[in-house]
């Protein structure tokens, strides 16, 4: 099975790609929106048509990295969102290397491990950059009874942003901000930068009571957010772990991991949530 799909609230519908790479479905009134589309590995549109039984509206794509925008060209008939600094990520990302089929051994290796059913067949042509409408910080989407706002919060990704849904209190931090935050490729901001924009989420801290991800468990207790600028605090200060990594991203320079974890774990040995993998050029 290339996709499934579990309810988290009424509104709110949670899909998962063979990757295991999480998209939301949101239904609104009048207006029903798709927050990423994962690996591009299988038509979740017709997924979301048939076992679901919702025409997608609108698309918005948190951020241009292939395992949340690679399925856009399904929807190049609605109106798809991105922030405009990750335009050309993405075309790096989808474009070129899904129109031309390119994978690497690795995602092979590691797709086939999730659901070895699927072929080159299932694979979807890339879609270009260049027709997507901009997505600022502050921007709103009304569907109808929920209300989605952009929080422009650049650091996995100069364009990354994470998702409010307003009525319903919940954040969607995505890849924003997690479990283990990759400040590694040429993207990504410096974690001083980054610092800075986890300090401007915390003004948001009053308008939601749930915070959902992308990746893993995808949920999050409300502590991640300040467990995460403390993690960056301590890379400033020379006080974090600094244990050697290997990068899931080729990189010239040394990477760490900023919190020590328990072995073949993303759980922190001191028991809380929220890490940094940061490559040495991306500190300041």
């Amino acid at each position: 099975m290339l996709f499934t799909h579990e309810y988290i609230t009424n509104r709110i519908i949670r899909i998962k790609d063979i990757s295991l790479t999480a998209m939301y479905l949101v239904i609104g009134d009048h207006t029903t929106a798709l927050l990423d589309t994962g690996i591009g590995i299988g038509n979740v549109r017709e997924y979301i048509r048939n076992e679901i039984g919702k025409e997608v509206d609108l698309l918005i794509l948190t951020h241009g990295h292939l395992d949340h925008a690679s399925g856009a060209i399904l929807f190049k008939d609605i109106p798809v969102y991105l922030n405009e600094l990750d335009r050309d990520l993405m075309n790096r990302h989808v474009f070129d290397i899904l129109s031309h089929v390119t994978y690497t051994e690795d995602m092979y290796r590691r797709l086939n491990m999730v659901c070895p059913e699927y072929s080159q067949a299932d694979i979807l042509e890339g879609y270009d950059s260049c027709h997507t409408l901009p997505l600022e910080d502050g921007d709103a989407f009304d569907l109808g009874g929920i209300t989605l706002e952009a929080i422009h919060t650049p650091g996995h990704t100069q364009g990354m942003t994470m998702i409010l849904f307003k009525e319903e209190r919940i954040i969607l931090f995505g890849d924003a901000c997690g479990v283990g935050v990759l400040l590694v490729e040429d993207c990504c901001s410096t974690v001083e930068v980054y610092r800075n924009t986890l300090i401007h989420v915390k003004s948001y801290e009053g308008e939601y009571d749930r915070i959902i991800r992308n990746h893993g468990t995808c949920e999050s207790p409300l502590s991640l957010l300040q467990n995460v600028i403390d993690v960056c605090a301590d890379i400033l200060n020379g006080t974090d772990d600094h244990i050697p990594s290997s990068a899931p991203i080729a990189t010239d320079y040394p990477v760490f991991m900023a919190k020590e974890t328990l072995p073949g774990t993303q759980t922190r040995v001191d028991g809380k949530e929220g890490n940094i993998i940061y490559a040495a050029n991306k500190i300041r």
